[in-house]
């Protein structure tokens, strides 16, 4: 007889709460599941506890599958362990469709075999799913309440066409969507981060120029940045000897580590041994006793809303300011000059009252149309920046036409606002503008 087979321990969080506790939804759920794989039930026990929570076993000729439940928690515990080499994944993935589960982790285990075979346990990418194409509707759904108006609309055409989703999952900090079309995109809380077609453009602005501006690269730090699109920028300057990433969310980091597409994107910069990752809150880590930096790139979301905007608040600026060195360079992302332009002078203006001299440049990033940062310094800046000293694909040679500000965005800067924690505004003029375009 043949003792080889296959364990699965597989945790699914973030289920829906309410088909955690239904004892015999979960027992038809399951039963079935083993029915569609040709097994064959010699015993079924399902029990409710009181509150909540559901046990249940299945016995089966060739071993069993169990699921026990913390409704509360929205969290399941599932085993299955069956003899020969049958194909289990797509069940397991039906399964947790169902449960509606929105983040996994599965341990498989070969048990059995030879007996000089030890058994193996192979963890699979703790993330949600990776699924087949054309499953897009299946597995997200675009809520209303979430991302702004045009980033819906995008997503809602995304679920109506055959595309891959790569991962879909929800950390403690946010949502995360990453799927490839005819490019590969990420989405966090249903906010477009990149377009693989064209990010290039958008990460070479943000990074060369304080680069360049910069006396010395020898230490840098980057505020935000989880997908390592901008790190790969940073690393091409040879010269660069440490840097530290900070990025409150742990489960993206481990995205740009393992996926394969990002990782092909990001040039597996996160694997260089000059990176030091600090999963958490960029507003602590720079309270904390550091060595100055010569460079420091800002790489925040948009200011969307208060939990945003207390990232780009005067308190804020002047403790990263305290971080930069003498002659070094800070850039700072500061959204579209187009579409939200006061918003984008809010950003300098508080930068400024933080003492720090600033900059301002644009560049066109097809995906988002024109975008904006401003460079910030301890002295004043002498706009004297040209060629680029490191390979680069999307900019041109010569830096100068990024500070060619239009003059439809410099005529809203005399209504710019200071961002504080006593006076947090800069969202409340975020949505105010953004909102005008969908009327």
């Amino acid at each position: 007889m043949n003792t080889e087979g296959k364990h699965l321990i597989i945790d699914a969080f973030e289920c829906q709460s309410d088909i955690l506790n239904d004892a015999e939804g979960l027992k038809k759920l399951l039963t079935k599941a083993i029915e569609n794989l040709g097994m064959e039930i010699i015993s079924v026990h399902f029990h409710s506890f009181s509150p909540q929570g559901v046990t249940g076993v299945i016995g089966i000729s060739t071993s069993h599958f169990s699921i026990h439940t913390w409704p509360e928690e929205r969290y399941a515990a599932l085993d299955l362990y069956t003899c020969g080499n049958q194909e289990l994944w797509p069940t397991i993935k039906d399964i947790l469709y169902k449960l509606k589960a929105r983040r996994i982790q599965v341990n498989e285990l070969v048990r059995g075999g030879k007996l000089n075979n030890s058994p193996k346990l192979r963890r699979l990418t703790p993330i949600t799913m990776t699924v087949k194409r054309g499953t897009v509707q299946e597995l997200f759904q675009v809520e209303d309440d979430k991302g702004n108006d045009w980033d819906n609309i995008q997503l809602k055409e995304l679920s109506n066409g055959n595309h891959d989703v790569l991962f879909h999952g929800t950390s403690q900090f946010q949502d995360i969507f990453l799927v490839k079309a005819n490019d590969i995109r990420l989405y966090l809380n249903q906010e477009l981060q990149f377009s693989s077609l064209d990010e290039k453009y958008y990460h070479e602005a943000l990074v060369f120029p304080a680069m360049e501006m910069a006396a010395s690269h020898k230490r840098v730090l980057i505020l935000g940045g989880g997908d390592g699109l901008a790190l790969r920028e940073v690393l091409k300057y040879p010269n660069v000897k440490h840097v530290d990433l900070v990025d409150i969310d742990p489960l993206m980091i481990q995205i740009a580590k393992t996926q394969p597409v990002l990782l092909e994107l990001n040039n597996r910069s996160f694997l260089d041994k000059r990176v030091n990752v600090h999963n958490e809150d960029a507003k602590i880590f720079i309270k904390g006793n550091h060595e100055q930096y010569d460079v420091i790139i800002i790489d925040f979301p948009d200011p969307v809303d208060s939990i945003l905007s207390s990232l780009y608040t005067k308190e804020l600026f002047n403790q990263v300011s305290s971080l930069l060195s003498k002659n070094g360079a800070l850039v700072c992302q500061s959204s579209s000059p187009e579409d939200t332009p006061i918003a984008f002078w809010s950003i300098a203006r508080t930068l400024e009252k933080a003492g720090l001299y600033t900059l301002p440049y644009n560049i066109v990033v097809p995906s988002f149309g024109l975008w904006g940062f401003h460079l910030a310094t301890h002295r004043k800046i002498a706009n004297n920046l040209s060629k680029i000293s490191v390979p680069h694909n999307a900019l041109a040679n010569n830096l100068k036409p990024l500070f060619i500000i239009p003059s439809n965005v410099l005529s809203s800067e005399k209504k710019a606002i200071i961002n504080s924690l006593v006076n947090l505004r800069l969202h409340e003029v975020y949505q105010q503008e953004i909102k005008k375009w969908f009327k």
